[in-house]
């Protein structure tokens, strides 16, 4: 019963302090009101986008592997795409395309002209990821004729500076490619020489064909020296014509030098093939992924001079219908409660304060 004897007097306590409350109330309210009518209005305009995956600026994909490409930047696209918006490069080309000093009202001579700007531009111009893994892009401003171009001047702005960046990229990625195949020409061109070289020295210009005819050559000429001399042989021991016999000799003579000569160029070959072949292994191998690379430089060289997008458009900002703040009514019915109840604490506060004779208490403290 104490309780709600106390709650009652609370109760009673207020009601006899009505008019008073509710003319602090009403007139907080009125004079809420009053400033804020003062208050200027801003109007905001959002535009809304997607980050792109780099994979677009990648050069085509040939066969099955573009199943594999990505169209939808990943959550570190995205955070590329807010670091750029958030940049110095931005702002400052905001600041420049719509003369933010004079919108502003900020003399661009004044101390710390570019630092207030910057403080000014910050609160009206922002960006944030959306929960459905987008980019929302917004600018305030009082000026409701600006605000869309100023929203969609920052989000073109943003494309550029990323297309920028990759374009960056891909230039240092041709020029690598570029070195590495000069790189490999040269040594290229140094294998081929070898090869030159190896083959006169050891007289070898075809490896299969020439040594297929050698095989042919030798067994050949090996079985007429063989049967000149049986012939030279035979005529000998049946007492043969002398001048028969000295003719045989001298084809034999003649089959004999032949014969060691071939043996001397088959020397040669078989010196020289181990060299020539794997001179011919390299340079075929050599060859392929020089031709691989030159193809690589040109789809990069092609996707280098080709147009891709940065980012995926949702929404383009356009003029705004309704003023974004102030908003009067809150802020009226936000200081006519506040003021309500801190007359309230203050009235029974001060009731206390008189009951306790907390004045005497302090004294005797």
């Amino acid at each position: 019963m104490k309780e709600n004897d106390s709650l009652l007097d609370v109760v009673v306590l207020l009601y006899k302090w009505r008019k008073p409350l509710i003319i602090a109330t009403l007139l907080a309210a009125i004079t809420t009101a009053a400033i804020s009518l003062i208050l200027p209005n801003y109007y905001q305009a959002s535009t809304q986008f997607y980050a792109a995956s780099p994979d677009l600026a990648k050069p085509t994909p040939i066969g099955n592997a573009a199943n594999n490409i990505n169209i939808y930047g990943n959550d570190h696209d995205i955070d590329r795409l807010l670091a750029i918006s958030r940049s110095s490069e931005i702002t400052d080309h905001l600041i420049s395309k719509f003369n933010l000093y004079t919108l502003y009202d900020i003399k661009p001579d004044s101390k710390h002209a570019k630092h207030k700007l910057l403080l000014k531009l910050n609160k009206l111009y922002n960006t944030t990821k959306t929960k459905y893994d987008g980019i929302n892009l917004s600018v305030e401003d009082k000026d409701i004729d600006i605000v869309a171009d100023m929203a969609n001047e920052a989000r073109d702005k943003i494309a550029m500076v990323a297309q920028r960046l990759i374009k960056e990229s891909q230039s240092n990625l041709i020029e690598g490619n570029r070195s590495n195949i000069e790189v490999k020409q040269k040594y290229l061109n140094k294998l081929t020489d070898s090869l030159f070289r190896v083959r006169s020295r050891y007289k070898i210009f075809n490896t299969a064909s020439q040594g297929e005819a050698f095989g042919s050559s030798i067994v050949s000429l090996e079985g007429k020296y063989q049967n000149i001399k049986a012939q030279v042989s035979a005529l000998r021991s049946a007492n043969g014509p002398r001048d028969s016999i000295i003719v045989l000799e001298a084809k034999a003579v003649g089959y004999k030098k032949q014969l060691d000569a071939l043996n001397s160029n088959i020397t040669k070959y078989n010196n020289g093939y181990p060299t020539i072949v794997s001179l011919e292994r390299d340079i075929k191998d050599f060859g392929e992924q020089l031709a691989l690379d030159k193809e690589r430089l040109k789809q990069l060289e092609a996707a280098y001079k080709a147009e891709f997008n940065t980012l995926h458009i949702i929404e383009k900002a356009t003029k705004p219908v309704y003023k974004s703040r102030p908003k009067r009514s809150i802020y009226v019915i936000g200081v006519a409660m506040l003021t309500f109840v801190l007359g309230c604490l203050w009235i029974v506060l001060l009731d206390q304060f008189r009951k306790n004779n907390w004045s005497e208490q302090l004294k005797n403290a």
